[in-house]
């Protein structure tokens, strides 16, 4: 892990909490961060920690993940540049929820919880932004919440496939998912396990609705996938 001041305030634009300020309030809030560069698989975050900074991310993918007692994962959510996490401990003081940990190199510009309090004292736009970020992540974990204690796991796999379809790529009639991700990793998602999922999995693939090919998750009949069991 490497640190420095940030002197540049353009890899913030990138930032969705930023969008459209000044190139003065840009500078800003340059001045009250560091960079952070991580490797793939290090842990920025420990769940419990007694840390209350906040980071934007200007490059790479992070994920959100906890364990229970018996060692078995949960994945909240995963972030990509342009996004921010760590604001809960930043606003409330209160120890980290979960672990992040880096899924490829990552670049994070860090902020300290004294100056993220400090900006959004200061700029009305950044706290709207910042309710609305926070309204988003809420309901998320709501549906998540709701999923896991009314749905059954084939219901729960169609619904995370359908999560995953909106960052896919176009093909043909469905989406492509790249890389794909593992049986555990949708376990860990959707409160299953392993075994349950790959059931799942192999009944949409004899159904004709999804295939894995070289590390590529492939929804061929997208139409289907959203209409369920309807």
């Amino acid at each position: 892990m490497l640190q420095r001041d940030m002197s540049d305030e353009t890899p913030l634009r990138s930032i969705s909490l930023f969008e459209g300020l000044s190139d003065a309030e840009l500078s800003a809030v340059a001045a009250s961060c560091a960079i952070r560069t991580f490797e793939k698989q290090a842990q920025i975050l420990g769940e419990q920690e007694q840390t209350t900074d906040v980071f934007f991310i200007l490059s790479g993918t992070v994920r959100s993940t906890s364990y229970t007692s018996a060692g078995r994962e949960v994945i909240f959510n995963e972030f990509d540049a342009g996004d921010i996490f760590g604001e809960f401990s930043a606003v409330d003081a209160l120890p980290r929820s979960s672990s992040v940990v880096a899924m490829s190199d990552c670049r994070v510009a860090r902020m300290t919880r004294e100056k993220f309090l400090h900006m959004l004292e200061g700029n009305g736009k950044i706290a709207v932004r910042l309710i609305g970020l926070l309204v988003s992540k809420n309901r998320s974990m709501s549906e998540r919440v709701f999923e896991v204690s009314a749905l059954a796991v084939r219901e729960r796999v169609r619904r995370e496939l359908l999560r995953l379809a909106k960052d896919g790529e176009a093909f043909r009639n469905g989406i492509v998912i790249r890389p794909a991700p593992t049986h555990y990793e949708i376990a860990a998602r959707i409160g299953s396990h392993r075994e349950a999922v790959t059931r799942e999995f192999n009944r949409l693939e004899a159904d004709g609705i999804v295939e894995v090919r070289r590390r590529q998750l492939r929804i061929i009949d997208i139409k289907r996938l959203q209409e369920g069991e309807e």
